[in-house]
C-alpha cells in the first residue's frame, strides 16, 4: 500500500538544540480587535505548548535553536501558522486569527454519525495511530470531537476534528495535543494523506520501570524512520547508519532509460506495487541524490528521477565480512511528488507534501511520532 506519509512529526539532533530565550505575543480577533483566552499556542513538533491568558496573551520559554513554526489554533477560528527566524523570537507578537463563521455549521453536520460510524472510525485510527506495537494502547481521548466523512462511491475517507484531537501514548510517555488540518484516504488505491501541528507533553510516570521503558520504545520508534533516514542522508553517514539506496527508473516510460539500460542486469523492487520500475543493483552514494553545489551544514537539497529503494538494518546485527547482510532488513520507497526537497538538520523536509513514501516508512504514524526535542539514545 502506498501511503502520503504527511506529518509534522520530526526529530532534531541533540546537538541542534539550545535555549533561546522566550517567546511573548497576544492573540486576537481580526475582524473587531477582540483579545482570544484559551487558545492553543505552540512550536509544532516539540514539547513547547501553552493557551493564551484571559487576556489573550501567551508567553513560550526555552525556545529551541533554528527556524520554528508557530502554530496558533482556536475553535471557530482559521488555523494559522508562523515559521519564525531566530531574530523574530525577540519580538512581540500580535497574532490576528481570522473567524471561520461556516465552519461550526459545517462540523455539525458532518458529526451525525450513522450507523457505519464505528467501522469508519476504526480504520481512521489503524490509519492515523498506525498498527505497530506501541499504537495497542494509544488512544483518542476525545473522539467525540472528530467527524468522518464518506463520499458517495466509497472511495475518499475524509476526516476532521472541531478541536485538537487529545492522544494518549503510554508506551512513548506523551500526551499528544494535535490540530487536524486534513485527513483523506483513497480507499480503492490506497493512498493516505494528513497534515496537522502536533505539540508533545511528557507524562507522569506511575512505575518506576516507565523512565528506561520510554528511552527502550522512543529510540526503537526513531531508528528505521523517515526522520531517521533524512537526518543520516544530511549528515552524509548512511553506511554507518545502517542505511543503503538503490535507484528506481522507469523503463517503459523513458526510451533513454531503456537505451542506457538494455544490456543490464536489473532487478525488481523488493516491494510489490511498483511494476513501472526496474532497480539498479549497485547501491547509490549519498552524492548522487543530493546536489552539492546548494546544499551546506544548514540544508541539503534532495532531488532525483524515478524512485529510492531504500534498506534499512541495525548496524549492531549485521554478520562479519564484506557485504555481509543483517537478518532483518526493512525496506522503503520514496518518490518525488517535486522536482527538489529540502532536507533541514534536524531531519524536517519541505514541502512536506513533496515526497511520496511507501514500505517501512509509511508504517510508523502517531504512535511511534516523536517531538522536534527528542534527544536520541542508543538502541536497547
Amino acid at each position: 500500500m502506498k501511503s502520503l506519509f504527511v506529518l509534522f512529526v520530526l526529530l532534531t539532533f541533540p546537538n541542534y538544540l539550545f535555549a533561546q530565550g522566550s517567546l511573548k505575543g497576544r492573540v486576537v480577533n481580526a475582524d473587531d480587535g477582540k483579545l482570544l483566552p484559551f487558545a492553543n499556542v505552540f512550536l509544532a513538533n516539540t514539547t513547547k505548548g501553552t493557551t493564551t491568558s484571559d487576556q489573550g496573551e501567551f508567553t513560550l520559554t526555552q525556545i529551541p535553536a533554528g527556524t520554528q513554526e508557530l502554530v496558533i489554533s482556536y475553535v471557530g477560528f482559521q488555523t494559522q501558522t508562523l515559521n519564525l527566524e531566530p531574530d523574530q523570537m525577540k519580538q512581540t507578537l500580535e497574532i490576528r486569527l481570522k473567524p471561520h463563521p461556516s465552519q461550526l455549521a459545517e462540523i455539525k453536520i458532518k458529526s451525525k454519525r450513522d450507523k457505519h460510524w464505528n467501522q469508519r472510525y476504526e480504520l481512521f485510527t489503524s490509519l492515523f495511530l498506525g498498527t505497530t506495537p506501541h499504537s495497542k494502547n494509544c488512544k483518542i481521548l476525545n473522539p467525540e470531537a472528530i467527524w468522518i466523512a464518506e463520499d458517495s462511491t466509497k472511495t475518499w475517507l475524509t476526516v476532521g476534528s472541531r478541536e485538537p484531537l487529545l492522544i494518549e501514548n503510554p508506551a512513548l510517555g506523551y500526551r499528544i495535543k494535535y490540530q487536524m488540518e486534513g485527513f483523506a484516504y483513497h480507499q480503492k488505491q490506497g493512498y493516505l494523506s494528513y497534515i496537522g501541528y502536533p505539540v508533545y507533553e511528557e507524562m507522569t510516570p506511575k512505575r518506576s520501570s516507565d523512565p528506561d521503558d520510554w528511552r527502550k520504545n522512543r529510540a526503537l520508534a526513531y531508528y528505521g524512520s523517515l526522520t531517521h533516514f533524512m537526518r543520516t542522508l544530511h549528515q552524509d553517514k548512511l553506511e554507518s547508519e545502517g542505511y543503503s539506496i538503490q535507484q528506481m527508473i522507469e523503463l517503459n516510460s523513458s526510451p533513454l532509460n531503456a537505451l542506457l539500460w538494455q544490456n543490464e542486469s536489473l532487478n525488481n523492487p523488493v516491494l510489490t506495487g511498483f511494476p513501472q520500475y526496474k532497480v539498479i543493483p549497485a547501491i547509490k552514494p549519498r552524492s548522487s541524490v543530493i546536489i552539492s553545489r546548494v546544499s551546506n551544514e544548514k540544508q541539503s537539497i534532495l532531488s532525483f528521477r524515478g524512485g529510492l529503494q531504500i534498506r534499512y538494518a541495525d548496524p549492531r546485527e549485521r554478520g562479519s565480512g564484506e557485504g555481509a547482510k543483517s537478518k532483518k532488513e526493512e525496506v522503503s520507497v520514496i518518490e518525488l511528488l517535486n522536482q527538489m526537497v529540502t532536507i533541514q538538520p534536524n531531519g524536517q523536509f519541505h514541502p512536506v507534501m513533496g515526497i511520496l513514501v511507501s514500505g517501512a516508512f509509511s508504517l510508523k504514524k502517531i504512535a511511534d511520532s516523536l517531538p522536534f526535542d527528542y534527544e536520541p539514545t542508543a538502541l536497547p
